[in-house]
């Protein structure tokens, strides 16, 4: 072989091989770009703020009331990001709640009971009432084993908070029963909880009337010397109403806020977290119990023995359809107990129950 053609055949390998490298230099970073682009796009994505989510906040009465339980399992369960908003949630006292809603300080209030805020809509104030949480469910609770009847509380004393809707209906309940409410001492306190079972554990008082979670933990406390009268007489309410259960309370709103669009939708989605943490409640009672137990100010197994017990306590479905129901509390029987000043109009009743879609 010629020196020529040694040099062509050198050159031409080089030139193969420079070919080469060039070629798998383009294609490695081809790879690596298909590779590397869509964790690029990803780390870009993390790095941007997260749209912000609307903000509901409810005012709740502050433990040990029922109306903290569904708001504090939304949050634990994170329902409420599951339906597209965040959930900011006040625990008030009872005056303090219902005097910042019926002033329109608040704009939702997940603790309206129906006998309340009807005395504030006779008043002139601008709410509205979407959908109900809880039926009406009351126990009276007692050291003395001799009353076993809601009518052997004639000349006892009575400790309760007077303030809320609960009281209302338990006095109608009361007078149905046989009760004489001119023989029977009434104090009241918005401080609840221990404060109010050491009254009945040192004998200041006869009789606690309190909500089934405050019940439940007295009896629970009392270590079999206290016991509990349920004030709820079903056969009773039937008669009256043609209904199995009496709504008490449910979500309020400002009838302002209410009309803008936006809030109907967060409204909405609301609801749907409410149904969703009912749901679990119902199929987890000893697992909602553990959540929400320490919001509730109560320990894991009474809180448990109330979600058991009260298995039909909560009952998150519409108001409107229930309007004839409310119609005869507001117009008829709450007044003739004289614990309205006077019936409802229709067009007050309208107002207070509207017509409200709850599906988005």
């Amino acid at each position: 072989m010629n020196y020529t053609n040694k040099i062509h055949r050198f050159w031409g390998r080089l030139f193969r091989v420079g070919h080469w490298a060039e070629y798998r230099q383009r294609t490695v970073k081809q790879r690596l770009r298909h590779i590397f682009a869509p964790l690029l796009l990803l780390i870009s994505f993390s790095a941007a703020p997260a749209a912000t989510l609307p903000e509901l906040t409810i005012t709740v009465f502050a433990p040990p009331s029922q109306s903290i339980w569904i708001p504090a399992l939304i949050k634990h369960l994170e329902l409420d990001k599951k339906n597209g908003f965040k959930l900011t949630i006040i625990p008030k006292p009872s005056n303090v709640a219902y005097t910042d809603f019926a002033t329109g300080k608040d704009d939702f209030c997940y603790c309206a009971a129906i006998p309340a805020v009807s005395r504030f809509k006779q008043q002139g104030a601008k709410i509205a009432l979407l959908w109900n949480v809880f039926n009406f469910e009351s126990d009276i609770v007692l050291k003395d084993p001799a009353i076993r009847t809601i009518a052997d509380l004639q000349g006892k004393t009575l400790l309760t908070d007077t303030i809320s809707g609960g009281w209302a209906l338990s006095k109608w309940f009361f007078e149905q029963q046989g009760l004489d409410m001119k023989k029977l001492t009434v104090k009241s306190s918005s401080v609840r909880g221990a404060d109010f079972l050491a009254e009945l554990q040192l004998d200041r008082v006869d009789a606690l009337l309190v909500n089934p979670i405050e019940g439940a933990a007295a009896v629970a406390q009392g270590k079999g010397e206290l016991h509990a009268i349920p004030v709820f007489n079903q056969a009773l309410w039937k008669r009256v109403s043609g209904t199995d259960f009496v709504p008490q309370v449910t979500t309020g709103v400002s009838s302002d806020w209410i009309a803008k669009p936006e809030n109907q939708d967060l409204a909405r989605r609301f609801y749907q977290a409410n149904r969703e943490a009912a749901q679990f409640i119902s199929a987890h009672p000893q697992q909602a119990a553990a959540l929400v137990a320490q919001d509730a100010r109560l320990d894991v197994p009474s809180m448990e023995n109330v979600l058991r017990r009260y298995r039909n306590l909560i009952r998150i479905e519409p108001l409107a359809p229930h309007r004839r129901t409310i119609a005869l509390l507001t117009q008829t029987l709450l007044p003739e107990a004289q614990l309205l000043p006077r019936p409802l109009t229709d067009e007050e009743l309208t107002t207070l129950v509207p017509d409200f879609n709850v599906v988005r």
